[in-house]
């Protein structure tokens, strides 16, 4: 943003996951709004660990949910964009006694990956910030959501395991 490069739109091609936490409504209510945010807080604080080893980006947080992206060169490089969904249900594994000691849950997270050409702009004047427009938002959001009809935690679409 700093260098203009997306103050017009562009067309690119990104890897992108949407990573969703099972069962929040239910833990939602058990946690009580405050306690629920610091569980939020602790489940991103340890997807961001293991961020850069995988070299993806957050493109937006959504309540309980967060949207990861990836340059493809990056993402297919050593499965990066596989292989962190992996790395980050192995950290919450490691912290299963935090998490049940603080919150008396241990955190669960469902994923759908998928890949394709997007539109990036530059919007807003007020709050500025990068946008992802295209049906490859629609279509990775649609993926994660299909993971609890098919008992999975992790839905990689055909597109993406082609290439």
């Amino acid at each position: 943003m700093l260098l203009g490069k997306y103050r017009k739109q562009r067309e690119e091609e990104r890897i992108l996951m949407f990573v969703d936490l099972k069962d929040s409504t239910k833990i939602a209510e058990q946690l009580g709004h405050q306690m629920y945010s610091q569980f939020i807080q602790d489940c991103f604080r340890d997807l961001n660990s293991v961020l850069r080893k995988h070299e993806a980006d957050i493109y937006q947080y959504i309540g309980d949910e967060a949207v990861l992206v990836w340059k493809n060169k990056k993402g297919f490089r050593k499965n990066n964009c596989v292989n962190l969904y992996f790395a980050f249900q192995g950290k919450l594994n490691n912290r299963q006694e935090y998490y049940i000691k603080k919150y008396n849950h241990i955190p669960e997270f469902k994923a759908g990956l998928h890949c394709g050409k997007l539109m990036i702009a530059e919007v807003g004047t007020i709050k500025k910030e990068l946008a992802y427009h295209g049906d490859v938002i629609n279509t990775t959001s649609r993926i994660q959501g299909q993971c609890n009809n098919y008992k999975a935690d992790l839905l990689v679409s055909q597109t993406l395991l082609e290439k």
